[in-house]
């Protein structure tokens, strides 16, 4: 089976299996971690949904967790990007090194994942580990949560200061260079990255209309599993409704 790639550091020792591209031409996820963020966030998703398109926001726990007027705010904030079709991802609790500071997994994970689920409604399917760290039991982790973690492939590294043109040269020549699926890291709470957003989907759109190795853009689905609807027993009634239909238009 095709699974679209997660760009996940390799584990020391631990050979795993080449994931084939599921995709014939270019695809590119758009991801934003360390969020939310009242200004930031609320921008990109403005401009997100101007466009009708889907992105990952990877959150830290630690802003929603107290009741002060910003805590409750960024509840709502989430709850926007829920309710707009974002996915609201898991990115710790308090963006600690996991596989440094084993001792404190579980809270983040779960901490964060609560957080979120009151939230929102629901629980985060997804986990970016800060700083991409990547070891055995952080993956047991997470696979015994039935939690997907999802890493990246083209990283502008805005958060150390690189200014808006920086990043979007950085990332138009890396969209340029890649012939396959991007997992692309921004950060909502950099107002480099949300000036630099327009301009990069600027670019990725003036590709698609040259019809030249067009770009598409994914949503969070494609890390789940295609699982056939259930039998829910009402085909027959379906079937005699739509046969009534079509004897009233006679």
């Amino acid at each position: 089976m095709t699974v679209f790639p997660r760009f996940l550091h390799p584990l020391p020792g631990v050979s795993e299996p080449k994931v084939q591209n599921p995709f014939t031409g270019r695809a590119l996820l758009l991801t934003f971690d360390d969020g939310p963020d009242l200004v930031g966030t609320s921008m990109i998703l403005d401009e997100l949904n101007r466009r009708g398109l889907k992105g990952v926001f990877f959150v830290n726990g630690h802003h929603i967790t107290r009741h002060r007027p910003e805590d409750l705010a960024r509840r709502e904030l989430l709850r926007k990007l829920a309710l707009h079709g974002h996915l609201v991802a898991n990115h710790g609790l308090s963006h600690r090194n996991l596989c440094q500071e084993k001792d404190r997994m579980a809270m983040e994970i779960d901490g964060a994942a609560e957080l979120i689920a009151n939230t929102t409604g629901v629980r985060p399917l997804m986990f970016r580990s800060p700083y991409g760290a990547r070891c055995r039991s952080l993956d047991q982790a997470l696979a015994d949560r039935d939690v997907a973690q999802v890493g990246w492939n083209v990283d502008p590294q805005e958060w150390k200061g690189n200014d808006e043109d920086a990043v979007v040269d950085y990332v138009t020549k890396s969209l340029a260079r890649i012939h396959g699926p991007v997992i692309l890291l921004l950060h909502d709470k950099n107002l480099s990255t949300v000036h630099a957003l327009p301009r990069i989907l600027d670019y990725v759109a003036s590709v698609n209309q040259s019809g030249v190795d067009p770009i598409e853009v994914l949503d969070y689905r494609v890390f789940l599993p295609k699982r056939p609807m259930p039998d829910s027993g009402l085909g027959p009634l379906f079937g005699r409704f739509a046969h009534a239909l079509s004897a009233l238009g006679k």
